[in-house]
């Protein structure tokens, strides 16, 4: 992509880059090896500053208030931090962690390009080192920066073969040998039928989200917190799933690995609150005590470009490109239900039905361009009210399915996470080599997440044990 010296700033980037709202994405790599800083900084210089100039560029603002991206110079140096913990501790969990919750507090300086290396060569329980890759989100989204970032990494077991990645393959149509006008009529009406649908829930989910802007709020539970929460420290967690068993349950319900993911999410919370309501020093209103009176909203991130799934990052730096660069996505607004069930696989099949009911709404679309038409200010004040009057946002990526290296570094685990949002609880999931892995980052005082990683687990633990049951 040809980029000139002044290129405007994208609607959603801009949103990311005010006062009131400014969101930065980690990306964290727990490595088998420690790191070879020097090397890695050429590859820095070689592979992503050679190749993205978002990555070269500082975000400007011209006489009349636009911001554009103009390309400079940039000094690696100002960029790669190496920091040093004290000597001859057993193991550094507790200085990587607090690091890592620093990072989240501590806002990208706009005098430089807004991205960080953080290398952290410290033995942890699960890694020998810890990479944290720290970028502003107004350089792009989740699929941009998984396209980036998997061009500075290669496979560990052949470097010279490409990373795959798991897809989504619909089953073989059905077809006959003979046409008959019956099948051409009752096509129409099913097209026709369907449209409607696609019309009523698109109008529908669209007047709620605007009753969200500024009316509509999930119920007061001791989870959610005021706005300002963003700038609180984190406490965060991880559980990790086992790709096998989640297609089994997959299988068993005629659903989707993502289906899965939400089924757990929705039975783990559910068992989260309970726990956490049933604490005598929360002071509810006995009528929020009956689980199936809350009003609780997931916020769920959803890729907007014409053609799904990952590509290579020249691909999508093309001007021409199905899918580009940038900040492609919209906030689905999920309802997490509250309500005891027969089976923990129905918590599954409810996700389904969830899920394949906001696919048939275009309100995502028409929300995202009716925040670009309106002013800087005025949508990062919309999406913030969104944020704070829902309770959790959920953000899904797809990893590759071979192990990784850096430098050949072989990268054990990887997730991702993001600061800045005026929200207790973020839910990140992300697949790699035959596992799935939910990252709990909650607000310190707000939100307990070890308990929820624990909930999490034992939701998942009940869905595979109902299987055989």
């Amino acid at each position: 992509m040809d980029v000139n010296v002044k290129e405007p700033v994208s609607p959603i980037g801009r949103i990311f880059s005010t006062s009131l709202l400014s969101v930065s994405v980690q990306a964290i790599f727990e490595l088998e090896r420690p790191m070879d800083v020097c090397s890695i900084k050429k590859a820095i210089r070689d592979i992503i500053l050679a190749r993205n100039p978002r990555f070269c560029s500082l975000m400007t603002e011209d006489e009349h208030g636009v911001l554009h991206w103009e390309k400079i110079d940039v000094n690696i140096d100002d960029h790669v931090f190496v920091p040093e913990f004290p000597p001859g501790q057993n193991d550094y969990d507790e200085f990587v962690n607090d690091y890592i919750c620093n990072i989240h507090l501590t806002p990208l300086q706009k005098c430089r390009p807004l991205w960080e290396f953080h290398f952290l060569n410290y033995n942890t329980s699960s890694a020998r080192a810890t990479l944290i890759i720290n970028m502003h989100h107004s350089l792009g989204d989740g699929i941009s920066f998984m396209s980036l970032l998997f061009c500075f990494f290669t496979r560990a077991d052949n470097p010279n073969l490409p990373l795959t990645f798991p897809s989504s393959k619909s089953l073989p149509r059905k077809t006959t040998s003979s046409w008959a006008f019956a099948d051409f009529f009752y096509g129409i009406l099913h097209g026709l039928f369907m449209l409607v649908f696609v019309m009523w829930y698109t109008v529908s989910d669209f007047v709620i989200s605007m009753l969200r802007m500024r009316w509509i709020k999930d119920s007061k539970i001791p989870i959610r917190g005021p706005p300002g929460i963003e700038m609180l420290p984190k406490v965060m967690s991880s559980i990790t799933f086992p790709m096998e068993e989640i297609r089994k349950i997959k299988n068993s319900v005629g659903g989707t690995i993502n289906d899965v993911v939400m089924g757990v999410i929705f039975y783990g919370f559910q068992r989260y609150l309970k726990i956490t309501l049933s604490h005598e020093d929360h002071k509810i209103p006995p009528n929020a005590l009956k689980m199936a009176n809350l009003r609780v909203t997931g916020l769920v991130s959803m890729n907007t470009r014409a053609v799904s799934g990952l590509k290579n990052m020249e691909e999508m730096l093309d001007s021409n490109s199905a899918a580009p660069w940038g900040n492609r996505f919209g906030l689905l607004q999920i309802p997490i239900p509250i309500a005891n069930m027969e089976s923990p696989l129905d918590f599954v099949r409810k996700a389904k039905q969830i899920i394949d009911r906001k696919k048939m709404s275009l309100e995502v679309f028409v929300t995202t361009r009716l925040l670009n038409l309106l002013g800087r200010q005025a949508s990062a004040a919309s999406i913030y009210t969104i944020l704070t009057n829902t309770t959790l946002l959920i953000s899904n990526m797809v990893g590759p399915m071979e192990k990784i290296a850096m430098n050949q570094t072989p990268v054990k685990s990887f997730y991702f996470s993001m600061s800045g949002l005026p929200q207790t609880l973020l839910l990140t999931v992300v697949s790699y080599v035959g596992s799935v892995r939910i990252q709990v980052t909650g607000t310190k005082g707000y939100v307990d997440s070890e308990t929820l990683a624990r909930c999490f687990s034992k939701s998942f633990e009940e869905m595979s044990e109902a299987l055989t049951g």
